[in-house]
């Protein structure tokens, strides 16, 4: 009897292990907009920031309109480095695109702010860059925890 409740057991076991197997995880969704005013609220930026087009959008990261569905990306003065880019784009490859164009845009900034603004050179070491799904996020700003915050926030 004993043996049979073992085997019965260990069977359930294993058919609890591999059950959840086939199950998808829902893809995530994000509000841009409120995420935006999310991180804006934070206090995670020192600077003022203003919303751009998606065509401005375009040629800071790179991507055609086809290629996403859904941006808010927010610039500063020009006196910082700090900006939002988060975008949602339209296929998981687009996204893929879109992450190394912004990575590259890092380097760029940096090549730009470090003669003329080296205490910006920090805020680029600590830029948030980032891949959720279909969505990427682009953040440079004065107090990354506080952004990163908001982030995390939003991925539970």
């Amino acid at each position: 009897m004993k043996r049979i409740s073992l085997v019965l057991l260990a069977a359930c076991v294993v058919i609890g292990a591999f059950s959840g197997c086939g199950q998808k995880a829902e893809p995530v969704e994000f509000d841009l907009a409120a995420l935006s005013s999310q991180l804006m609220e934070s206090g995670a930026f020192s600077d003022f920031l203003s919303p751009v087009s998606k065509e401005i959008a375009a040629s800071f990261y790179g991507f055609e309109d086809a290629d996403v569905t859904d941006c808010s990306v927010l610039c500063s003065t020009g006196a910082t480095t700090e900006e939002i880019g988060l975008i949602k784009s339209a296929s998981e490859e687009a996204a893929a695109k879109i992450l190394a164009n912004a990575k590259a845009r890092v380097e760029t900034q940096r090549s730009i702010y470090e003669s003329y603004a080296p205490l910006e050179m920090p805020k680029l070491d600590n830029a948030i860059v980032t891949q959720n799904g279909l969505y990427v996020f682009y953040i440079v700003s004065a107090d990354y925890t506080k952004a990163q915050a908001v982030l995390d926030t939003q991925n539970k």
